[in-house]
């Protein structure tokens, strides 16, 4: 998963204890796709993502390796997505200046440009939806 090294989940005396890193990005995303989820499931609720999901296409391709979820930060233009170029997961401007993420699954290679990709947006509420 990038960014999101180092990240774990172990007990320690039976409790359950989550590895974050250090960087701010990558503990953003370790803790949506590792422990938030773990946690909402463990309080009687939906570990899925607790962001509005909605379906554009891509400006410009996303590239990603095989073998590794990518946590890709985006921007909406012009009802398109745009990826934010990165120097690291210590940047958090990145995340700032998002709209929302893409995940690019760990069998992809990215996406073309023109696809179409779900976009988990920041900057919706629950109950609010997206133009």
């Amino acid at each position: 998963m990038r960014p999101a090294d180092p990240a774990g989940v172990g007990t320690i005396g039976g409790k359950l204890v989550f590895l974050l890193p250090g960087n701010p990005v990558s503990c953003l995303c370790a803790y949506d796709l590792l422990a938030g989820r773990a946690i909402r499931k463990l309080g009687g609720q939906n570990p899925a993502l607790p962001y509005i999901a909605q379906q554009l296409p891509l400006q410009k391709k996303i590239v990603s390796a095989i073998g590794r979820l990518d946590y890709c930060r985006v921007k909406i233009e012009d009802r398109q997505v745009v990826p934010i170029a990165t120097s690291g997961a210590s940047v958090l401007s990145s995340t700032s200046r998002a709209d929302g993420f893409v995940l690019i699954p760990e069998e992809q290679e990215g996406y073309a440009e023109g696809s179409t990709v779900t976009v988990y947006r920041y900057d919706l509420p629950f109950g609010e939806e997206a133009i």
